[in-house]
């Protein structure tokens, strides 16, 4: 593409940020600075997750597959990564000759192979997340080209003593405050907004943007109070927690593009290693993800994504392996719980809010849908 020319000159940083509990995708639109900053970005507004919490959801973008291909399809299974058969992102862009590096609040949420240096900060209100990853730039500019992973915790470590610790999955004082559970979600994710403003205009001081591909994204979303049984995510597969969204901006990139077609977490493994020319490694498993590149000039194809949870609370708890499973369109989604055998069929055209169960009602669509799922969960 005419636009990646300026690529073949000079290999592009990699700045990834991720807003950690982010993707509300109702929430996002309420909050300006996110709204200005589809101008200057392709925005991805519908990126779907494979798993609706950390350690699922970085595992599987870092390897470009679902979790019960890459071995993390639990909660506590952080350890089950298979690093002897799959080849990382870090891994690919460590072999093209990039400085790389990891800052992140937990340690063993991400593959950590490869990787020059995988710092691990403490959960703390008053760490000043801006002044600690402007530093790394700083470091790092003159050690191009790099690829940095920065995590913004502030929304996580808000909902601990504001949900977690508070309330269970049952709790009717909780459930009953949706509107201001809301307001108070949007609020921080405007001060989310108030750090990324900050750190894009240190890569313009720095003088950064103007080589590097800058990726803002969401790894899950968070319950308001939407569902009985679920305080804050990784129980259910509604959109509200796996419905994410991603901003990838830089000098040389499209702006104001915003991709409506689905995406998934998957793919973006594939489409860097299509922007930097990087073939797939053989002698690995494959890459499960397809690239979304030719999505910035307008040009969508038709895929599903499949996601999969076990709570660690809720009606069905089950966080050693997953036991709940969805295959999402662009149109329906279909979610089944293999431990309550309960299944669910939603128009995500005419009803966002998953409240209308078709199940039953629309046969052929159920069986496109459950063969589509039958595939993604037995590879492996």
């Amino acid at each position: 593409m005419g636009f990646l020319n300026i690529f073949k000159r000079k290999k592009p940083n990699i700045i990834m940020i991720l807003i950690d509990a982010g993707g509300r995708y109702d929430a996002i639109g309420k909050v300006g600075f996110y709204n200005k900053l589809k101008k200057d970005s392709v925005f991805l507004e519908s990126l779907i997750c494979y798993a609706p919490y950390t350690i699922g959801c970085m595992n599987s973008m870092f390897s470009g597959m679902t979790g019960n291909k890459n071995g993390v399809n639990g909660y506590y299974k952080s350890y089950s990564f298979d690093k002897k058969n799959i080849f990382t992102l870090t891994q690919y862009l460590k072999e093209q000759g990039y400085r790389t590096e990891l800052d992140f609040v937990i340690k063993d949420v991400i593959p950590e192979q490869s990787f020059d240096a995988a710092r691990i900060f403490e959960k703390n209100e008053k760490l000043d997340l801006f002044e600690r990853h402007a530093e790394i730039l700083n470091r790092l500019k003159g050690k191009q080209p790099f690829f940095v992973f920065l995590d913004y915790d502030k929304i996580a470590l808000e909902l601990v003593p504001n949900i977690i610790k508070k309330y269970d999955d049952f709790s009717e004082e909780y459930f009953k405050k949706k509107g201001s559970n809301f307001e108070r979600y949007v609020g921080w994710m405007e001060r989310s907004g108030e750090y990324v403003k900050k750190m894009i205009d240190k890569t313009k001081e720095l003088g950064l943007y103007d080589d590097s591909i800058i990726i803002i994204l969401s790894d899950h979303g968070c319950s308001v109070g939407d569902r009985v049984g679920e305080k804050v995510y990784g129980v259910y597969l509604y959109d509200y927690t796996i419905k994410c969204w991603a901003y990838i901006l830089g000098n040389s990139l499209p702006k104001n593009v915003e991709v409506k077609s689905l995406v998934r977490h998957i793919d973006i493994l594939p489409t860097l290693l299509d922007m930097l020319k990087i073939r797939e490694k053989e002698g690995y498993k494959k890459i499960q993800g397809k690239s979304f590149l030719s999505y910035f000039s307008g040009k969508f194809d038709d895929r599903a994504a499949y996601s999969e949870t076990g709570g660690l609370g809720g009606p069905t708890p089950s966080p050693e392996i997953h036991n709940v499973q969805s295959i999402r369109t662009n149109e329906w989604k279909l979610i089944y719980n293999k431990t309550s055998k309960a299944k669910e069929l939603y128009s995500l055209v005419e009803d966002k809010e998953e409240k209308n169960n078709l199940i039953g009602k629309n046969p052929e669509i159920e069986k496109y849908l459950l063969d589509k799922m039958e595939f993604f969960s037995r590879e492996s």
